[in-house]
C-alpha cells in the first residue's frame, strides 16, 4: 500500500494529528474563563487531551461525508483512543500503549506503527499557543450551536499565502472543539468536521476501546520509526516559507517491503508538513496532487524520489519540494 492510498481511506486531519509533535510551552489554568481567541485555543487544547469523550465525527471532504465513531479516554494520565469508520470500507484507528495501529477492510491489514505522537485526532496545537499569533490572526467570531452544545467560534486567519486559515468552534462548557472549518487561499471550506453527537457524561465501556479486529483474524505489519537527531540530516532545504520549522527526523520502516524511508516533520506551531525521502522505485510517478485539504508534491532528485504534503497550499508544498537537495551535491 502507498503513502498516499493510505490517506484516501483515513482523513488526513487524522493522521496528521498522529504524527505532529507537541512544542514545548506553558500549561494553562482551565479554571479561568476565557476572554481572548488564544485563550479559548488554549483551554480547548487541554481539554481535548485530559478529558473523557465519545461521540460521532463527521468529516465532509470534496462533497463526501463520511462518518466516525471517536472514543477518548484519560486513565492516570494515559490516553486511549479509538476511531471507527461507520461507512464502508470499514476503517478502523487506535491509539494506545504507544502505538497506532490502523485497519483497513479492503486490504484485510492491520499496520502497526511505533513510537508515535501523543496527541489526540481532534486537532494540533502547539503548548504555547502564543506563536500561533506570528503567522496567524486569532479572533472571536460570535456564538453558534453545534450538535445541541453553545460553542465560540474562533478564527485563526492566516497572514500570508502559504497556510490555511480555520475556524473552530469551541464548546463553552467542556472546551472540547465540536467543528472545524479548513478555508483555502479563496476563503472556501476546503475540509470539514464536525460532532453530530457528543457524550462527555456517562463512561466509555470497555470494548469500545478495544480492536474490532484482532492480529489472528488479519495480517498484521509492523511500521517502525526510529527518530534520529537532526544535526544528521543528509538534506538541506533551501526554500521553506516563514515560520515552517523542522521538528522531527527518523527513518521509518513500513510493509511489506520494509525500505527505508526519511520523514521529516516541519510545522508552524498549527499547519504541519512531511517531507519523505526514499530511493526512487520503478513505478513511481512525480507530480502535483490534492487529498481534500492535503496538497501533494513530488519529484525525482537523482536516484531518490522526494514527496511533500500537508495541510497547506499546494504552492507550500511545491516550494519545500523545489527547494530539497542533497548535502554536498549541486
Amino acid at each position: 500500500m502507498t503513502r498516499t492510498s493510505f490517506l484516501t481511506r483515513i482523513p488526513i486531519f487524522l493522521v496528521a494529528a498522529f504524527a505532529l509533535a507537541p512544542f514545548q510551552g506553558k500549561a494553562v489554568d482551565s479554571t479561568q474563563y476565557p476572554v481572548t481567541g488564544m485563550e479559548w485555543l488554549q483551554v480547548m487544547r487541554q481539554a481535548a487531551g485530559s478529558l473523557n469523550y465519545q461521540g460521532v465525527v463527521a468529516y465532509i471532504k470534496d462533497q463526501q461525508v463520511d462518518s466516525f465513531k471517536l472514543y477518548h479516554q484519560v486513565t492516570e494520565g494515559k490516553e486511549r483512543e479509538r476511531l471507527v469508520a461507520m461507512n464502508s470500507p470499514f476503517r478502523e484507528v487506535l491509539r494506545a500503549d504507544g502505538n497506532v495501529a490502523r485497519y483497513t477492510a479492503d486490504t484485510h491489514q492491520v499496520v502497526v506503527e511505533t513510537k508515535p505522537s501523543g496527541q489526540s485526532v481532534l486537532i494540533n496545537l502547539p503548548e504555547d499557543t502564543s506563536v500561533l499569533e506570528r503567522y496567524y490572526r486569532v479572533n472571536l467570531r460570535g456564538q453558534e450551536y453545534v450538535a445541541g452544545a453553545l460553542t465560540q467560534v474562533v478564527a485563526l486567519e492566516s497572514r500570508d499565502g502559504y497556510r490555511y486559515s480555520r475556524l473552530v468552534w469551541i464548546d463553552t462548557a467542556t472546551h472540547l472543539p465540536l467543528k472545524l472549518d479548513v478555508l483555502n487561499e479563496d476563503g472556501l471550506s476546503v475540509e470539514q468536521m464536525i460532532f453530530t453527537t457528543i457524550n462527555t457524561k456517562d463512561p466509555i465501556a470497555a470494548q469500545d476501546l478495544q480492536p474490532s479486529v484482532q492480529a489472528t483474524s488479519a495480517i498484521t505489519q509492523i511500521s517502525h520509526r526510529e527518530t534520529l537527531p537532526v544535526e544528521g540530516l543528509k538534506w538541506t532545504f533551501k526554500s521553506v516559507p516563514e515560520g515552517f520549522q523542522i521538528l522531527s527526523y527518523s527513518m521509518l520502516k513500513r510493509p511489506p517491503l520494509n525500505s527505508p524511508v526519511e520523514h521529516i516533520l516541519m510545522s508552524d506551531g498549527f499547519s504541519s508538513v512531511s517531507v519523505y525521502i526514499e530511493k526512487r522505485a520503478d513505478h513511481f510517478k512525480p507530480g502535483a496532487r490534492k487529498l481534500g485539504a492535503a496538497s501533494v508534491d513530488s519529484l525525482m532528485l537523482g536516484d531518490f524520489e522526494v514527496t511533500v504534503m500537508g495541510e497547506v497550499p499546494q504552492k507550500t508544498v511545491a516550494l519545500i519540494a523545489n527547494g530539497v537537495q542533497k548535502k554536498g551535491g549541486d
